[in-house]
């Protein structure tokens, strides 16, 4: 088995300049590896998200996962889609802060983040507004906090010798 660098789609240059034409202004487009970079503010998500999965040059009909990111000064929901006929894999980053941890929900986008958005919002308590069933996934309602955040202090417990 030969391993190798991961391989842009065809054209990916192209591709990031028509998406960074069409969200001009509202997004920052980038390449980085084999991967299109869309780094949009919370209120424009919804449009990119729209735009990556219809346009013919994406076609990202796959949603693959979300991952949530704690900088310490903001809190990121970090989305992974790809087109299974393009082969163009894209990433959509958007920021909220821990005060007001509120992004929208992709679910009416692609159906495929309702769990992985549970699984963010339970360990880092990024509300994803629109979900159709946004509550824990993993711990229970009564848990206090969300574990993967930099500021959780877990409870202490007898358990733990706390």
């Amino acid at each position: 088995m030969v391993l190798s660098a991961p391989r842009p789609a065809a054209g990916l240059e192209a591709i990031a300049t028509a998406i960074r034409a069409t969200l001009a202004g509202r997004a920052t487009v980038t390449t980085l590896h084999d991967l299109l970079v869309i780094d949009v503010p919370r209120e424009h998500l919804l449009a990119a998200a729209t735009l990556v999965r219809d346009d013919a040059r994406t076609r990202c009909d796959l949603y693959s996962t979300n991952a949530g990111v704690d900088t310490g000064s903001e809190l990121r929901s970090v989305t992974f889609v790809r087109g299974t006929a393009t082969h163009v894999a894209a990433m959509l980053r958007t920021s909220c802060t821990e005060l007001d941890p509120h992004v929208p929900s992709l679910c009416a986008v692609w159906t495929g983040a309702d769990w992985p958005e549970r699984e963010t919002y339970d360990m880092f308590g990024i509300v994803f507004d629109g979900h159709p069933d946004l509550r824990r996934i993993f711990l229970e309602e009564s848990f206090p906090g969300h574990p993967l955040r930099k500021s959780f202090l877990p409870p202490r417990s007898d358990a733990r010798g706390g």
